[in-house]
């Protein structure tokens, strides 16, 4: 019985089953591989709204402080330039932690693009777009270049300094 059996077919069939199985594993890898890409990035944009919203609570919180300082770093005493500083870097964090995760490709370009929008509102004082040129340093020089392409009145304003 087992002479009359063609293993030629029985090879060939195998082989295209084995084929049809290697197929279905690399769509199934590729769909997992898309669902775990598409989980990361919502969870990157929900932890950069966490950071936010603890961020603007700050902010809030020392509101008088930050729009006199805004207007015009030199009403304020030292303490309160120090801590103008801080709300400023604080701030600053927040982009620079959604810049990081823009270029690691885990936010989409339309959230960094609001980011930097609302960046703009806050470039716009001067005693903030000063206060970043202070202390620009202590962030890395591709976030600083970043910054500088983006917003090139900041720039002029230090070259003028």
């Amino acid at each position: 019985m087992l002479e009359n059996v063609n293993w030629a077919a029985i090879e060939g069939m195998a082989s295209v089953a084995g084929a049809i199985g290697v197929v279905i594993s690399i769509i199934y890898l590729i769909y997992e591989v898309r669902h775990n890409a598409h989980a990361i990035e919502g969870a990157t944009v929900q932890s950069l709204m966490s950071l936010e919203r603890e961020v603007f609570a700050l902010l809030a919180e020392n509101a008088d402080l930050m729009i006199r300082g805004g207007e015009d770093p030199a009403v304020l005493s030292d303490a309160q330039l120090y801590q103008y500083e801080r709300g400023v870097g604080t701030y600053m964090s927040l982009i620079y932690s959604a810049y990081i995760q823009h270029k690691r490709d885990l936010v989409e370009d339309e959230v960094w693009d609001a980011y930097l929008n609302a960046l703009d509102r806050h470039m716009q004082a001067p005693g903030f777009s000063a206060t970043w040129r202070r202390i620009c340093v202590g962030y890395p020089k591709s976030f600083q270049d970043l910054i500088k392409e983006r917003f090139p009145r900041v720039r002029d304003a230090k070259e003028a300094v």
